[in-house]
């Protein structure tokens, strides 16, 4: 990314990109004696921007077997019929979308950190020969998601402790099965109590910003305001609680379950994944079976369930991503997984190996991981 020079020194070191190679000196960047800008009288005066100009790196995605395996090596290890399949690669258009979106977004105002920007490699059309089985190859990072409520198997608020702890956490997932009889959701009791305590709360800032014109009661005042915000988003929309009341949800700290952004899902376009379709995440040498259990943000890739996520990473929590690196494959197989029941990790593993056959098979059963019940 470069940037204008009125920009670029003093973004630059904050956004992290000072530490990408070729970053130029001063020496190189700065304007010749006739291309110096006016003096700051004459340009507040004028109403001019101080941003001259803002030029973006659209990154290129990786297209080839040779190109992925240099991320992980691993990949013809694991998979006999990596070459094979990976002949038939198309870049998806979904690659272009999801930095254009980016791109729409920075424009706007919305700065991402080279994190959130460049966290896809490539999205890829695959088809293997022969059995004809179609795959969207996805090689990102991995964020943690710790979303989704079940009384069924979680009936207190207290078993949500550790998924909370994240900023965006919901108690909903896009994967869901009906419920029948049994515990409450207890959301359906913490949204409303956090509302009404927060009201309480309010009325008592109100009070005193009204007689102390300062500072902190007003900030006081505009946070809890922001909280009653999150909280009727979150819990007390009419969707989300006739849900809750009807419906279970996915664990992410029990179920094994990946995210793709919300556009690419639930589309007629033939390698559009669909809600609960199998899918296996690849990491160095192992293979973890799961399912597309949720849609999440249109700017954003690479995201999986704290079961995962703490499989490949102990350390990794609703605040600390579990990879860094795009060293993450997901192999995600549309339409292969029309029903929605509860979770049953034998059946979903035993499927993705299925699905692993049909794209030439493992070259080590025991590389698939096997999920004991939780």
């Amino acid at each position: 990314m470069k940037l204008g020079l009125s920009l670029y020194l003093f973004c630059l070191p904050a956004l992290g990109y000072a530490q990408l190679s070729n970053v130029p000196s001063w020496d190189e960047i700065k304007p010749p004696a006739e291309q110096a800008a006016p003096r700051a009288v004459k340009l507040r005066a004028s109403g001019a921007s101080y941003i001259r100009s803002i030029h973006y790196v659209r990154p290129r995605p990786a297209t080839t077997a040779a190109q992925l395996t240099a991320i992980n090596p691993n990949l013809p290890k694991l998979l006999p019929g990596f070459a094979k399949l990976m002949a038939t690669a198309e870049v998806s258009s979904r690659y272009k979308e999801l930095y254009d979106r980016k791109l729409r977004e920075m424009r706007k105002g919305e700065l991402l950190t080279p994190h959130n920007y460049f966290d896809c490699e490539t999205v890829l059309r695959l088809e293997y020969p022969g059995t004809g089985r179609k795959v969207l190859l996805l090689q990102a990072d991995m964020d943690v998601v710790t979303d989704g409520s079940d009384p069924g198997r979680a009936p207190k608020l207290a078993d949500y402790n550790a998924a909370r702890t994240s900023d965006w956490y919901l108690p909903e997932t896009s994967y869901s099965w009906t419920r029948s009889g049994g515990a409450e959701n207890p959301f359906l009791e913490y949204y409303p109590g956090a509302l009404a305590k927060l009201q309480k709360l309010r009325a008592q800032l109100a009070a005193e910003a009204k007689t102390d014109q300062g500072v902190i009661w007003r900030e006081l005042l505009q946070s809890c305001d922001d909280q009653i915000y999150r909280v009727k988003m979150r819990g007390l929309g009419k969707s989300t609680k006739s849900g809750l009341r009807a419906r279970r949800f996915l664990l992410a700290d029990r179920d094994p379950f990946v995210v793709l952004p919300i556009p690419w899902v639930n589309q007629s376009a033939a390698w559009s994944p669909q809600i609960g379709d199998y899918a296996a995440v690849v990491y160095k040498d192992r293979l973890y079976p799961a399912i597309l259990g949720d849609a999440g943000p249109r700017n954003k890739v690479g995201e999986a369930s704290l079961r995962i996520a703490r499989t490949l990473n102990p350390e990794a929590n609703g605040k600390k991503r579990a990879v860094s690196s795009l060293a993450v494959t997901y192999l995600y197989f549309p339409r292969t997984n029309p029903t929605k029941a509860a979770p049953d990790l034998k059946l979903w593993r035993n499927k993705v190996r299925e699905l692993l056959d049909e794209i030439g098979g493992l070259t080590n059963p025991d590389s698939l991981h096997d999920w004991t019940a939780k």
